[in-house]
């Protein structure tokens, strides 16, 4: 999603937060280790994680079993920026201010540091699963990127993709791997806007990223691609329900379009990973969607909820997102919100009930799980939903102070905290 900058005083400084944070966390692993006379460490022991997911029985489940599976985490931004290739395919996309790169450059460099010291994976996602209790990550990657690598036989992008998502398998996170064909990945325009259907590009993107390592890991689940939109990609005017027809297969213009065409691909690709399918229009739900032969099999559908307030009213709300993927997943499929944030609605009385309603009641009793946006900028606002000055969240930027434009604060980490604790001490 285009999102704007957080402030310069907020970016100045990453990079020596992010080292100090390295360091801090770095002495913290090698006392616990080495110190106290033999004493265990005091850090909490992170929480359990399964080595694979699949879809069961309408929801996500432990790979092999039938003890369901529900997705909590946070998107990061931390790879999407293709820095090798910035001259060359960020021009042909929306142009990014210098900042803004410098913004981009500041999270890849903070996501890629090297590992703790006896440790395979990066600070970031040991708080967040240490501190924050999220059993997965989404990660976004550029299909520009990986497209002009597989056209060009390259790879340094590709590996550093990788490489990301080897540390988050390794503090023991579900990978959702996101394509994104959206501004900050400098994917190339296409028919002078952003891409919103999957392509032959798309499929190619997927082809350079996906190895045996992958393919033959059931943690990684594979997201078609991001927030589809027949409407802008056909040209279609206006619509009161979203075209599930272009939806599936595209309008023609460009080859192998649609999410089922592309997904059908991505089957072929990765016989046994979940594939997850965005929805299009108001919060890229599904209003009015059916399954259409052919969909493939292990998949479950996204939504991205943002807009969840309807009228100020509770039961307003609550029928939207009956409509939206409620009504989905009691059909029997299973559903997961794979992107959200409080900051898209006032977060004081009276949404704050509604919003209770949403995080606390709704979606646990239909058993969807929630992706927060973002772990990392940029981000649509003001800051990140992690406060970027200490993983843990526990200075008064937790809540993050600065209003957005409406003078609205931003309370998604605080409640999306409390989520996750209430999951992991869930039985």
């Amino acid at each position: 999603m285009v999102g704007q900058v957080a402030s310069d005083q907020s970016r100045k400084g990453f990079a020596r937060r992010s080292l100090l944070l390295f360091v801090t966390m770095a002495t913290a692993v090698l006392v616990g280790a080495c110190g106290g006379g033999g004493a265990a460490s005091s850090a909490p022991a992170f929480s359990t994680q399964p080595e694979g997911v699949a879809v069961g029985s309408g929801r996500l489940v432990v790979a092999g079993t039938s003890t369901p599976f529900i997705p909590e985490g946070f998107n990061t931004n931390g790879v999407l920026y293709p820095v090798s290739y910035a001259a060359t395919l960020c021009p042909q996309a929306a142009p990014l201010s210098a900042t803004l790169v410098q913004y981009l450059e500041d999270t890849q460099a903070a996501l890629t540091a090297p590992p703790l010291p006896g440790l395979a994976y990066n600070a970031s996602f040991q708080a967040m699963v240490q501190d924050w209790h999220a059993n997965t990550v989404r990660i976004h990657v550029s299909q520009g990127a990986l497209q002009y690598e597989y056209a060009q036989g390259l790879s340094s992008y590709t590996d550093m993709a990788r490489g990301v998502i080897a540390q988050a398998r390794a503090a023991g996170l579900v990978v959702i791997v996101d394509m994104q064909a959206e501004k900050y990945g400098c994917t190339p325009y296409e028919n002078g806007g952003l891409q919103k259907l999957p392509d032959v590009n798309t499929e190619q993107a997927w082809k350079q990223i996906l190895d045996a390592t992958l393919t033959n890991d059931k943690g990684v689940i594979l997201e078609v691609f991001n927030e589809p939109d027949a409407l802008a990609a056909c040209n279609l005017g206006t619509y009161t329900q979203p075209d599930w027809n272009a939806w599936e297969t595209g309008c023609g213009s460009e080859p192998d379009q649609g999410m089922l065409t592309v997904g059908q691909y991505l089957r072929s690709l990765a016989p046994d990973n979940v594939l997850f399918f965005n929805g299009q229009g108001i919060d890229f739900g599904f209003d009015g969607f059916v399954v259409p032969a052919g969909m493939p099999s292990n998949a479950a559908y996204t939504v991205h909820p943002f807009s969840y307030v309807e009228n100020g009213s509770e039961s307003a709300s609550i029928g939207s997102w009956d409509g939206s993927f409620g009504n989905l997943e009691q059909g029997g499929q299973a559903v997961v919100a794979t992107a959200w944030d409080e900051d898209f609605e006032c977060p004081n009385d009276p949404n704050q009930t509604i919003t209770d309603e949403f995080l606390q009641t709704y979606l646990p009793q239909h058993s969807i799980g929630m992706i927060g946006y973002a772990w990392d900028g940029p981000y649509w606002g003001s800051g990140y939903l992690v406060n970027s000055y200490d993983y843990t969240g526990n200075t008064a930027n937790f809540q993050l102070v600065d209003p957005d434009a409406s003078g609205c604060p931003q309370n998604g980490g605080r409640q999306l905290q409390q989520l996750f604790l209430s999951q992991a001490a869930a039985p």
